[in-house]
């Protein structure tokens, strides 16, 4: 409104005021004109004889509203004057007449009056000719726009209150409806989704990225109701365990090689849960982005490494590492990161690897792209469900091919969090039937 207020009135002050100049300088002209008229008949007169161009004045039809005529000569001497009634004359000062004769003509304001001075040169004697008049017509007519452009003015400022009013309703009405569907969304129903229209507008847009957003949430709250349920029931277990063979020696006297054999079989329960947990918290911590101390790490000397730590794990793991030719540039082999929590990454996918491959071995490949390095690891996977793939990755999340094997399906959860906080990718795939690939991308340090 105010931006409208200030355009209308710059419009009309600029319309009133050219239209107002541009009548003046018609009356000005107009003036001058009759100035002009007056020189051409007095050049015509017998010397000193004014009665006739008097007779002719009066009998002029189109006489000006209030309309004086002075004739001055060399001598700044009045020698002829005519008004309509003979107490609407002025004097002329003698400044103002030799500025006439100097520059030719003059126009001016004489009160309401409008004065036009010429200097004529044609008579006998050279004679300054100044005709004053009221322009009655244009000041009626200036008034009446005046008049106009205020009606206009505030027709304007109501006509655009009551558009903007509606365009603002009509405007603003899509964010009443996403505010009045946001009001109901809660954790509850946070399946609920704001409607969407075909029309490509702002509205639309913003509808679009809030749903995608609350999928996202979704997505997050149900992962985080999955993990509390799998991790409350894969600590309940060995601690019901524990409770259980307690409570079950304890009903009786035992002798010394049986309650041996309870402590061994709580202390397995304990290491499971004392694992289980340092999981956990490996991964809460990876979850939150926690702060890693950042290093220059060398890739290829981490994956030198695993081939050993799963030698103690199982005799019969089998890593092979195949290394692309190194690059010159040092930089280009590492990457900004924790050693430790990389190397954990990369141990718990060849682990898993070995662990379900049908002949306990994993190809693990080195490569440089760009400013990229790539490791593939592949392995048999025997009868792994394709449709798995984009579960795995998931925490508890475990194949139904390996539903009877030992573990807690945290490995690949961990090593994708280390991945993402490490700025890289990590991907599955299944290349072929009974062939499982999995990619991991970092950007170098260089």
């Amino acid at each position: 409104m105010l931006l409208t207020t200030f355009v209308l009135a710059a419009i009309c002050v600029f319309v009133y005021y050219n239209t107002a100049g541009r009548q003046e300088h018609d009356f000005d002209k107009r003036l001058q004109n009759r100035a002009l008229t007056i020189g051409s008949f007095l050049y015509r007169l017998p010397s000193n004889d004014y009665s006739l161009l008097t007779q002719l004045n009066k009998a002029t039809a189109n006489l000006l509203a209030s309309e004086n005529v002075n004739i001055y000569n060399n001598r700044n001497n009045r020698i002829y004057r005519f008004a309509k009634s003979w107490q609407d004359t002025f004097d002329i000062d003698a400044a103002f007449l030799n500025r006439v004769r100097l520059e030719g003509n003059v126009n001016t304001a004489a009160g309401q009056k409008r004065l036009a001075a010429v200097y004529f040169q044609h008579a006998e004697s050279p004679v300054v000719i100044a005709v004053s008049a009221i322009d009655e017509n244009g000041i009626a007519h200036l008034k009446e726009l005046q008049q106009n452009l205020i009606i206009a003015f505030f027709a304007g400022i109501i006509l655009s209150f009551l558009s903007g009013w509606f365009f603002s309703r009509q405007l603003l009405k899509p964010i009443s409806a996403i505010t009045d569907k946001v009001t109901n969304i809660s954790a509850t129903n946070i399946e609920a989704r704001l409607p969407i229209s075909n029309t490509e507008d702002e509205w639309n847009q913003l509808a679009v990225t809030f749903n995608n957003l609350l999928t996202r949430l979704q997505q997050s709250f149900e992962m985080q109701g999955r993990f509390i349920s799998n991790a409350s029931h894969e600590l309940s277990t060995p601690l019901t365990s524990v409770t259980n063979q307690i409570d079950v020696t304890l009903r009786k006297t035992r002798t010394n090689e049986e309650y041996l054999a309870v402590l061994q079989s709580v202390k397995a329960d304990v290491y499971h849960m004392t694992a289980l947990t340092q999981q956990l918290l490996t991964l809460a911590r990876t979850a939150r982005g926690g702060a890693i101390q950042a290093e220059a790490v060398r890739i290829d000397e981490i994956l030198m490494e695993i081939p050993l730590l799963l030698n103690k794990l199982s005799g019969g793991y089998q890593v092979n590492i195949f290394f692309d030719e190194l690059p010159d540039d040092e930089k280009r082999c590492t990457v900004n990161g924790s050693y430790e929590l990389l190397l954990s990454a990369f141990k718990n996918i060849a682990e898993n690897g070995c662990k379900y491959a049908p002949d306990h071995t994993v190809n693990v490949s080195l490569s440089f792209i760009a400013n990229k390095i790539m490791v593939l690891f592949r392995n048999g996977c025997g009868e792994f469900d394709p449709d798995e793939l984009d579960d795995i990755f998931q925490p508890f999340q475990r194949g139904t091919n390996i539903q009877n094997e030992t573990g807690y399906g945290l490995g690949l959860s961990l090593t994708r969090r280390i991945i993402l906080l490490h700025k890289g990718e990590i991907m599955a795939e299944m290349p072929a039937p009974g062939q499982f690939l999995l990619s991991v991308i970092l950007p170098s340090s260089s």
